[in-house]
């Protein structure tokens, strides 16, 4: 991972928070971020069962099907119990399988909508084992949330993803429009359909082991309201309000948002990162993503 100056206090979450989260599951209660805001959890996610179990209905809605879910996915989507199953150890894996000629996997949402309250601030944070796949070109794992209505203006905010096994990481928000087009060959204010992206960065043992993926939208300056992506507290990623002006971004953010769980297989993003087709011929298959933990909390300003 590129070395990052020392933060400010604000820019790093406490450990406390970590450990709280890791050990409370389902537990509610309050945790600090450093700088004194005071953060309640008001959700999170039960992934306690029996092995082989799914998840729980009144919590996940299971989005199946194939067809690409619009950036070019090869896999289908389900609710099998090999693809998306808990571990009897209170840990959500979702795994893709190949049988035959056809790639299978697991994308689930949240019944729930989670936004920022006006004056205040959300952090949605999980705790993720990224896939290690001996050959992981065409995987893509992810932990979002999707707003209502059309995209990108409704926004879509990405707190974890990653391409083609590398043992990297991502941030994106997604908004504007697709009609504006921009001298870099893009379009909207936020230059879609990359959008407004950390970029891959390294994420060394990030398949090896579980890391804590977290993301802020920070609505206390009514002005210049602020998104801030976090790798294991420290803040590697922020957009601004005043970056795309504050029609786009109150259609964006404004509002409440699914959060989505999925490993996919191939798509826009693999693809355009390996300059090729995936996934290959090579590619392994049968590795999941692990998620241990999965809160919402909120803090007022």
């Amino acid at each position: 991972m590129r070395a990052v100056a020392q933060p400010p206090s604000w820019r790093l979450l406490s450990v406390t928070l970590v450990v709280v989260v890791a050990v409370a599951g389902i537990i509610i209660g309050i945790v600090a971020e450093s700088g004194g805001v005071q953060w309640r959890t008001t959700w999170a996610a039960n992934f306690g069962g029996p092995l082989g179990s799914g998840v729980s209905p009144r919590s996940w809605t299971y989005d199946t099907g194939s067809g690409g879910f619009g950036n070019g996915e090869i896999e289908t989507m389900t609710n099998a119990e090999g693809n998306v199953y808990l571990d009897g150890h209170g840990d959500l894996n979702i795994a893709a399988v190949y049988q035959g000629s056809v790639w299978t996997s697991g994308r689930i949402v949240t019944t729930k909508t989670f936004g920022a309250p006006a004056g205040g601030e959300m952090m949605v944070t999980a705790s993720i084992q990224q896939p290690g796949p001996a050959n992981g070109t065409g995987y893509w794992p992810a932990f979002w949330l999707l707003g209502p209505g059309s995209w990108p203006q409704d926004g879509e905010i990405d707190v974890m993803e990653d391409v083609n096994g590398l043992s990297e990481n991502s941030g994106t928000l997604h908004c504007g429009n697709l009609v504006q087009h921009d001298a870099d060959g893009s379009l909207g204010p936020c230059h879609e359909y990359t959008g407004l992206s950390s970029g891959l960065r390294p994420c060394p043992g990030c398949q090896q082991g579980y890391h804590t993926y977290s993301v802020i939208v920070d609505r206390r300056n009514a002005a210049d309201q602020q998104i801030r992506w976090y790798l294991d507290g420290n803040e590697y990623f922020s957009v601004s309000e005043s970056r795309v002006g504050t029609a786009t971004w109150v259609a964006a953010v404004d509002h409440g948002f699914n959060i989505i769980l999925d490993l996919a297989i191939g798509g826009t993003y693999p693809n355009g990162e390996c300059h090729c087709t995936a996934p290959s011929a090579v590619t392994s298959p049968g590795a999941a993503m692990s998620v241990r933990s999965l809160t919402v909390s909120y803090a007022n300003g």
